[in-house]
């Protein structure tokens, strides 16, 4: 495989800049800071049909975040419209507030161990870093504690956590936005036995969720230690990625440690990853959303079946005046 299978403009404008994150400037194209006229425009009017449609709140005042879904429908207002329309059915459907505060596993530990995960502290421009080694997932293991569909709520209810508590954390902490995570997927030790049918039916489902829900929130994803024939399982993973996402993904060969460092500071990145950061641990989140150190993501302090969640640092990010620039990490 190559240095960077997959690369594109999200992944290329960041490549290899030793950006402080206070001095980071926004080029990228469709954020606010670079929208076109055209797009501002388009973002006007889309400001107005949720205004007509009923639908309010901050959020949906926010230029960064009209820009996300704007995005993921490339400037098309009415395709955008109903995006969103459709994710509003979707939560009521869902019942998300109820799976944001209560959802947790009978065993949330044995969860964890069975497939480690952990958003571990921020890359070099302030996002969220998320890691996932997905070559120790234990299927077996994950069939005897959680059904297809109690997984597909842990995602709901981590993504929710993330857009509520680590996005704005991390935005104060870089005093600009910041709405993306940075992804490291580590297929050390996965093997074909693991790509199953649950396992590309799963991959479906979620990918599903999260591009119909939380799009434009992965800023950047590098796969690392994948198998010579990971490539076919990438030909299918694509079906069912937007273009614009699978852009933003690059599998990395055996030199992929120096990669990683282009994007994130030696001291925030695991040993095991090419970092320097001993303080690492699949069990417990660290970043600028925890207070005193660590903590176990939305999972934590779970009582009477009621997930208590850490106060958020910060419960807004940084606005600005509606209208003007703001930055979209």
């Amino acid at each position: 495989m190559g240095n960077c299978i997959g690369s594109g403009e999200e992944v290329s404008d960041l490549a290899g800049a030793e950006v402080a994150v206070s001095s980071y400037v926004e080029k990228r194209k469709g954020y606010p800071e670079t929208l076109t006229a055209v797009e501002r425009t388009a973002m006007a009017t889309l400001r107005a049909e949720l205004m007509r449609a009923g639908v309010a709140g901050a959020s949906w005042g926010d230029d960064y975040e009209l820009c996300r879904w704007l995005r993921a429908r490339k400037f098309d207002v009415p395709k955008t419209l109903l995006m969103i329309q459709n994710h509003i059915e979707w939560g009521v459907k869902y019942d998300l507030e109820v799976v944001y505060t209560t959802f947790h596993h009978a065993d949330n530990q044995a969860v964890k161990g069975a497939y480690p995960r952990a958003y571990h502290k921020t890359d070099k421009v302030g996002r969220p870093l998320y890691i996932d080694a997905i070559g120790k997932l234990d299927i077996n293991r994950i069939n005897e504690l959680a059904t297809d569909e109690q997984m597909e709520r842990e995602k709901i209810q981590d993504m929710e956590y993330t857009l509520r508590v680590r996005y704005p954390a991390c935005s104060k902490a870089a005093g600009r936005m910041i709405n993306q995570s940075l992804v490291i997927m580590d297929l050390q030790g996965f093997s074909s036995s693991i790509w199953n049918s649950q396992t590309r039916a799963m991959t479906k489902r979620l990918t599903g969720v999260l591009s119909d829900h939380y799009p434009e929130t992965m800023g950047a994803l590098f796969i690392v230690n994948a198998p010579s024939f990971f490539s076919a399982i990438w030909s299918f993973i694509k079906l069912f990625l937007d273009p614009g996402t699978a852009a933003k993904i690059s599998i990395l060969d055996h030199g992929f440690k120096k990669e990683l460092l282009k994007h994130v500071s030696a001291e925030n990145l695991p040993v095991h990853l090419g970092g320097t950061d001993t303080s690492f641990d699949w069990n417990y989140d660290q970043g600028p959303w925890v207070k005193g150190g660590k903590d176990q993501g939305p999972w934590a302090n779970v009582k009477k079946g009621t997930v208590t969640f850490q106060t958020p640092l910060i419960v807004a990010a940084p606005r600005r005046r509606r209208g003007g620039p703001c930055c979209g990490a």
